[in-house]
């Protein structure tokens, strides 16, 4: 049962974060439930609650995008970017800060819930590996969306410009997410705990900004 709601939580989600699939980032993250459930399964009750917290956390640092766009749409949100940019980057300062905020919080959520389950041998590390792709793709989508995945009618160079720049903004969130699973190993549970939770907060307070302004 844990790898069936794995493998279906990873399939849903990558269907939609690919754009494979249309339809809100909501249900993407629904997919990123899933398999937090099948990964949940076979853990103990810390760790469930460590996978479960890191999984608020995500969902709650791209709602931060949400407020600042008005809308989850998956493609409603890769062509706002198209035109304006990286969430990361567009004005004003208070909501772009509350963005790498955000951002910041679920990458550190995501190596803490990568790592509530400990991979052992090559097969579980590709499939956990798998799994942090599918949560980088969600966060790197909610706050670089790609021009290549918009629809916009743009340049062929100027697309694999894009393109290029979001295959690496990818892969460094996934070399983040993975280093720091494997970094976390080392630290007490508490502290881990208490890690997860100072990123509750500031995805609480980027969320605090980001409405406001």
């Amino acid at each position: 049962m844990s790898a069936g709601a794995r493998a279906a939580g990873l399939v849903l989600a990558l269907g939609y974060l690919t754009g494979l699939v249309p339809g809100p980032l909501v249900a993407a993250v629904g997919g990123l439930a899933l398999m937090t459930f099948g990964r949940c399964l076979d853990l103990n009750r810390g760790a469930q609650v460590l996978s479960a917290a890191g999984l608020a956390v995500v969902a709650g640092a791209v709602g931060v995008t949400g407020l600042r766009w008005g809308t989850l749409d998956l493609s409603g949100l890769r062509s706002v970017q198209a035109v304006l940019g990286p969430t990361l980057l567009v004005g004003p300062t208070a909501g772009a800060i509350a963005s790498i905020g955000a951002a910041i919080a679920a990458l550190v959520a995501l190596a803490l819930w990568l790592g509530a389950r400990p991979a052992h041998g090559a097969l579980q590390w590709a499939w956990a590996t798998l799994e942090a792709l599918a949560m980088v793709l969600c966060v790197v989508t909610a706050f670089w969306g790609p021009k290549v995945l918009a629809g916009s009618d743009v340049e062929l160079s100027e697309t694999m410009q894009d393109a290029s720049i979001w295959l690496g903004a990818t892969a460094l969130c996934l070399g983040v997410g993975v280093g720091g699973a494997l970094a976390l190993r080392a630290v007490a549970g508490r502290w881990r705990a208490a890690l997860m939770a100072g990123c509750g907060l500031a995805v609480v307070a980027a969320a605090a900004v980001a409405g406001s302004v």
